[in-house]
């Protein structure tokens, strides 16, 4: 048996457009630390036999990272412990979906509707 597949149009608030960003872009920072930080166990490790292997160990840490968890305000507040802006967030962001399409994107962000 198969289910029906219930359809519903649903936008989300700018402010969790905006929250949403910032925790993927925070997550993306976090994975090229962690990649970095664990590079040398590639290989060499059972428990990282590749990238895919160290990725889900990352992602199981992320799964319960504090700032999954935080709302606009302490996320914006977190970033800026950091000592980064969130317009640093927002770049790395956009740079790693940019190489993931394999080009470079001449639109700017706030050229983009609901940016």
């Amino acid at each position: 048996m198969s289910a029906t597949l219930e359809f519903a149009l649903v936008l989300p608030t700018k402010s969790e457009k905006e929250l949403n960003q910032l925790v993927d872009g925070l997550r993306i920072m976090f994975w090229y630390q962690f990649k970095s930080d664990y590079k040398e166990q590639v290989g060499k490790d059972k428990q990282f036999e590749d990238h895919l292997k160290l990725y889900e160990k990352f992602n199981q840490l992320w799964q319960n990272h504090p700032v999954k968890s935080m709302g606009l305000a302490e996320v914006k507040q977190f970033i800026n412990n950091l000592q980064y802006s969130e317009q640093d967030v927002y770049q790395a962001r956009k740079d790693y979906y940019e190489a993931r399409r394999g080009f470079s994107a001449t639109v700017k962000v706030d050229e983009i509707p609901f940016s």
